[in-house]
């Protein structure tokens, strides 16, 4: 075989090597970034979700450096790089308006799903056997709804005494405005109250002495003697304290 030919067939399986190589480099790259902006992006949430205290500015940083990361990544497969991060950097701020435009549709949809929640707590007490004890027993009682990461909790909260206040929580499912069903076991936590000190703003700050947790086969013994915390071992004592109706108006929900 001529010399020249040779030559020719080593350039050309050379620069196919090498072509190989870069394509390989490139897409080695672009799963790489593709990766770490996904892992960015879900940290970054979290930080915008407040999970771990406030980092809303943080987390939107992030975020868009996230979606710039990851958008580059993607790019890479179809674009050389100068393009590639082009795409990136105009993905950036727009990553954090797709946040936002999330957070808001997330927001809406949380807000119309519980609509009758806090009507439920109102209109709903007959359903939920322990809160309708505790509504026979004590005078004062009131009940609403929280939230669990996956569950809704409804809440009593009982004040007598003139210095204890007992709340019950149990996990609920809540159909509609008046129709709901208990999911699971009523919780039971009673606070003994030692002072209560009102400012001159008009806010009230509360100290605990004696508290006691306890579940709904102790609650039975209580409901059942009318309110006679000694039946589980726990003496209320006779006398209150001062300002005991301002905590009461201020821990309204």
């Amino acid at each position: 075989m001529p010399e020249s030919n040779i030559n020719q067939s080593e350039m050309v399986s050379a620069k196919s090597g090498s072509a190989l190589e870069r394509s390989l480099l490139r897409s080695t790259a672009a799963i790489a970034l593709i990766v770490f902006g996904a892992a960015m992006g879900f940290v970054s949430f979290e930080l915008v979700s407040n999970r771990f205290g406030n980092t809303d500015t943080l987390g939107l940083f992030l975020f868009g450096l996230a979606g710039c990361i990851f958008v580059t990544g993607v790019s890479l497969f179809f674009l050389r790089l100068p393009h590639a991060i082009l795409v990136g950097i105009i993905a950036a701020p727009l990553s954090v308006v797709l946040l936002f435009v999330l957070f808001w549709v997330t927001l809406f949809t949380t807000v119309f799903q519980n609509r009758h929640h806090q009507a439920f707590a109102a209109n709903g007490v007959s359903q939920i056997q322990p809160a309708r004890q505790m509504d026979e027993v004590f005078d004062e009682c009131h009940h609403y709804i929280t939230y669990g990461k996956d569950f809704q909790l409804f809440n009593s909260v009982a004040y007598f005494g003139d210095r204890y206040e007992l709340t019950m929580q149990v996990p609920v499912s809540i159909k509609s405005k008046t129709s709901g069903s208990v999911t699971g076991e009523p919780k039971f936590y009673l606070n003994e109250i030692e002072s209560i000190t009102v400012f001159p703003s008009g806010g009230v700050s509360t100290s605990y002495s004696r508290d006691l947790h306890f579940g709904s086969a102790e609650w039975q013994k209580v409901f059942e003697s009318k309110g006679d915390f000694s039946t589980i071992g726990f003496d209320i004592k006779p006398t209150g304290v001062a300002n005991f109706q301002k905590h009461v108006d201020a821990s309204r929900p």
